[in-house]
């Protein structure tokens, strides 16, 4: 029998040899140097990517919601235990979740083998080593997944796995980043091997010894140990070099400034980053980081990055954990990000009062999203004057209060995205307008599609940012006002 024999299952031909492509034959890059993922974990870039998004999404709550006329309501379903406590009476579900998600960071793929109680509802789910993972299909072309783990052999069929994968060539898995990747990792790995050498040597550099009469080999020898017990080792590093009998040193090679490791080493933090679309400053590399621009990319993060691995996951439990009958009858899960989103507490409070004097959120929703407890008397909707039928149109000290809201609004917004956006704040500028008519009819219940026309032709004249805003801060009363 051939080694390749011992991995097949016996009613499927092997496609999909996960531990083959992945473990068995090391992943060289072009410095030499193998990749595995275990090598990879030991690069701090790449440990601290899986990392945070293994803990981040890991940490998020996730509960089964039913879709209603209204919305959705969370149901009382044995899953939520499962997903959101403990999976299988030994690991939590955090523990659970944040390997599930650092098997996709690493190796591209997870797997989970669902145990059914006998009722037919999942009793409990454990996690599979992706490295000795095997998919193949049976004679019908339905997947079959071979575990081929030491003292763990077993061919589920599908309906007993739980499989999320990540962006993919052929449909069913997903490529693993670490073999995607192996050339940055690789260099990364190379440049902390160096600089390990570097320092284990003590001089920054290699040097020759010049003499002017010809060494016995004794002689040459007792130099050289004489050398490396006086001058390698860190613990040598910047002793004077003495010399005599005639011998003068000569250094070849690059020391670490002239060789840029602090560079090369920033370059490789940011390129690994890259392939996880992880942002620099969560790796706490803040060479071009600010205050304002850190809470953009943060919310970016969640966006473009947390994002879609939470509906890949979704999409999977509504696919291999929830039945036929439950996915038709409106169940789902889904993950809570909004404590992600959440920005600083002006910009929260400034949402907050335009949501309160809007209509669409009562000030008890509020205090529960600030972990506040609800009192008596704030769950009413709040409503401008002007907008109940039968009002005045004259303007009321309401519809002053809703006046002074949306300026300041408009300013604190303005200011702000000039300083974040750079040299797109213009073309932002002409896109916010557009939606800000929209939110002033709303508000203040008239027709306000001239007010962007206004606005835009009143900044044109503006030629620095400094002017821009001391025209828009000292107009837009006296703008909005003349919608009324």
């Amino acid at each position: 029998m051939s080694i390749r024999d011992w991995f097949r299952p016996k009613n499927a031909t092997l496609k999909e040899p996960e531990f083959f492509r992945q473990n068995a034959n090391p992943v060289f890059g072009g410095t030499g140097i193998s990749v595995t993922p275990e090598d990879a974990m030991k690069v701090s870039a790449v440990f601290g990517c899986v990392r945070i998004l293994a803990e981040t999404v890991a940490s998020l709550p996730l509960k089964v919601y039913r879709t209603t006329p209204n919305g959705r309501e969370a149901v009382n379903h044995p899953l939520n235990d499962i997903l959101g406590v403990t999976v299988n009476g030994e690991q939590t579900a955090m523990e659970f979740r944040e390997f599930q998600m650092s098997s996709l960071g690493l190796r591209g793929n997870a797997y989970s083998v669902i145990s059914r109680s006998n009722r037919g509802g999942i009793g409990s789910i454990d996690a599979l080593k992706p490295a000795f993972m095997h998919i193949d299909r049976d004679a019908n072309q339905r997947l079959v997944f071979d575990y081929q783990e030491p003292g763990n052999n077993n061919v589920y069929p599908a309906d007993r796995i739980w499989r999320v994968a990540a962006l993919g060539s052929d449909g069913v898995t997903g490529l693993s980043p670490i073999g995607l990747a192996k050339e940055s990792i690789g260099v990364a790995i190379a440049t902390e091997q160096t600089a390990a050498r570097l320092f284990s040597n003590g001089t920054q550099a290699s040097m020759t010894l010049n003499f002017d009469r010809t060494l016995t080999e004794d002689q040459i020898n007792n130099l050289r140990n004489q050398f490396a017990d006086n001058y390698a080792g860190y613990k040598n590093a910047h002793k004077p070099l003495i010399l005599e009998s005639g011998m003068t040193a000569n250094k070849i090679g690059l020391n670490a400034d002239e060789a840029q490791f602090l560079q090369s080493r920033k370059f490789q933090i940011a390129e690994i980053a890259r392939w996880y679309r992880v942002p620099l400053h969560m790796l706490n590399e803040l060479d071009k980081a600010t205050f304002s621009n850190i809470e953009h990319q943060s919310i970016e993060f969640v966006m473009h990055t947390i994002r879609p691995w939470l509906v890949r996951i979704e999409q999977t439990i509504a696919r291999d954990l929830l039945t036929r009958q439950e996915r038709n009858a409106g169940l789902y899960v889904s993950h809570t990000v909004e404590g992600l989103l959440r920005g600083d507490s002006a910009s929260r409070y400034a949402a907050y009062s335009s949501a309160i004097t809007n209509g669409w959120m009562s000030r008890n929703e509020v205090r529960r999203l600030e972990n506040l407890n609800p009192e008596d008397g704030l769950d009413d909707f709040v409503l401008p004057l002007n907008m109940s039928a039968g009002e005045s149109t004259d303007v009321t000290e309401t519809e002053a209060e809703v006046l002074n809201r949306l300026a300041e609004s408009e300013i604190t917004i303005l200011a702000k995205e000039s300083k974040n956006r750079g040299d797109s704040f213009a073309g932002w500028v002409v896109d916010y307008y557009s939606r800000q008519t929209d939110t002033i009819a709303s508000a203040l219940g008239v027709d306000a599609s001239e007010y962007a026309g206004v606005r835009l032709e009143r900044l044109s004249k503006a030629e620095t940012i400094e002017e821009f805003l001391t025209i828009a801060e000292s107009t837009v009363k006296t703008d909005l006002e003349s919608l009324l």
